[in-house]
């Protein structure tokens, strides 16, 4: 398995958990948290486009020694 792939495993898994709290979320029509979090999602949709890493793309340091393989 490359750095790669362990990566986006952790982010898939991540990103299914957050699916289940917009489920959530819609079943107790908690729209302002879901206009938050809905602009939220967007930046890192757009972070997520394939193309050259900035300096403001990288994680902040706190997450980067979990992300050490």
């Amino acid at each position: 398995m490359t750095r790669a792939e362990y990566i986006y495993g952790i982010a898939d898994k991540y990103a299914q958990t957050v699916q289940v709290c917009i489920d959530r979320l819609h079943e107790l029509g908690a729209n302002e948290q879901l206009k938050v979090l809905t602009g939220k999602l967007q930046k890192l949709a757009a972070r997520a486009e394939p193309g050259e890493p900035t300096k403001e793309l990288r994680p902040a340091r706190a997450h980067r020694h979990r992300l050490r393989g």
